[in-house]
C-alpha cells in the first residue's frame, strides 16, 4: 500500500474455515484481519508481546463492528488491509478491510481500551505511543456503538454455553473472534442462512471454566442477542444480520 498508515497481507483462504455451505465462517473473517493487525505490531515496535511482558499493558476489545459483502470460499487468494485510527480518550479504534481480485469482500471497524495487566486500570491515548501511524479515515459502515436493545424485544431462552479451554486465549477468557461463531450456533435455521453483518458489544469477560445463559430475539433488523452470566451480569449483546442461502 502507498499510504504508510495502512499494513497489509496477502493468504490463501483455508479450507478448513468454511462452513457446511462452503462459505468462510464470520469468527474467522474476523480473525483473518486480527492477525493482520498483530503482524502489523510485529513489524515494528513495540510489538503485542513487548506491550504485554515489558509494559504490563494489553489490547483489549470493547465493540466490533464487521459487514460481509462477499463470502470467502476455499483456497480464493485474500489481500487483508488493516490501519489504526485516531485515538479518543481511552478508546483505541482500527479498521480493516479484505478484498478478493481487487473486489471488497468484508470490512471492520474495533474499538480497544488498552488495560495495565497489574492495576487493571485503562490507558488514555494521550498518555501512551503504541508506535504506529494512526487515521481519521474508516470504512463507510455503521460505527461501533452502544447495541440498543429495542424496548419491546421479546428474548427467549437460547440455550447455555461452557466456555472451555479450546474457546480461551492467553488472557484466559474466550478469544474475541470466537463470539461471532459461537452466537450464530444459536440462531435458528443458521446452515441455511449466511451472516451479512454482526456488532458485538463485549462488556465482561467469559472465562475458562464459566457458565453463561444466551438469549435472542428477533427483529426487522436482526437477530439481537444477549449472553448472561451465572451472577446475572450481561457479558455480551450483539446484533447479527442474516440472509438466506440461495
Amino acid at each position: 500500500m502507498n499510504e504508510n498508515y495502512k499494513f497489509s497481507i496477502s493468504c490463501k483462504v483455508n479450507s478448513h474455515d468454511t462452513d457446511s455451505a462452503g462459505n468462510v465462517r464470520p469468527s474467522v473473517m474476523m480473525r483473518y484481519i486480527h492477525e493482520a493487525a498483530n503482524l502489523q505490531f510485529e513489524s515494528g515496535h513495540p510489538t503485542l508481546d513487548e506491550l504485554r511482558y515489558n509494559q504490563h499493558m494489553v489490547f483489549i476489545l470493547s465493540k466490533v463492528s464487521m459487514h460481509i459483502y462477499r463470502p470467502l470460499h476455499s483456497y480464493e487468494n485474500i489481500d487483508i488491509v488493516t490501519w489504526a485510527n485516531d485515538s479518543s480518550a481511552a478508546s483505541f479504534y482500527r479498521s480493516g478491510q479484505i478484498f478478493v481480485g481487487g473486489e471488497l469482500s468484508a470490512e471492520l471497524i474495533s474499538v480497544w481500551a488498552l488495560v495495565d495487566t497489574e492495576s487493571r486500570r485503562l490507558y488514555r491515548s494521550k498518555e501512551v505511543s503504541i508506535g504506529i501511524a494512526t487515521s481519521p479515515e474508516m470504512p463507510d459502515i455503521t460505527q461501533p456503538a452502544h447495541i440498543k436493545m429495542p424496548e419491546n424485544a421479546e428474548f427467549r431462552f437460547a440455550g447455555e454455553r461452557e466456555v472451555y479451554n479450546s474457546d480461551t486465549d492467553i488472557n484466559g477468557h474466550m478469544n474475541n473472534t470466537n463470539y461471532p461463531d459461537m452466537l450464530c450456533n444459536f440462531i435458528p435455521g443458521i446452515r441455511e442462512s449466511m451472516v451479512r453483518s454482526f456488532r458485538i458489544n463485549y462488556l465482561r469477560e467469559a472465562k475458562f471454566g464459566e457458565r453463561f445463559r444466551v438469549y435472542i430475539a428477533d427483529s426487522p433488523e436482526g437477530h439481537y442477542m444477549r449472553t448472561v452470566k451465572s451472577d446475572g451480569t450481561t457479558g455480551a449483546e450483539a446484533l447479527i444480520v442474516t440472509e438466506e442461502l440461495v
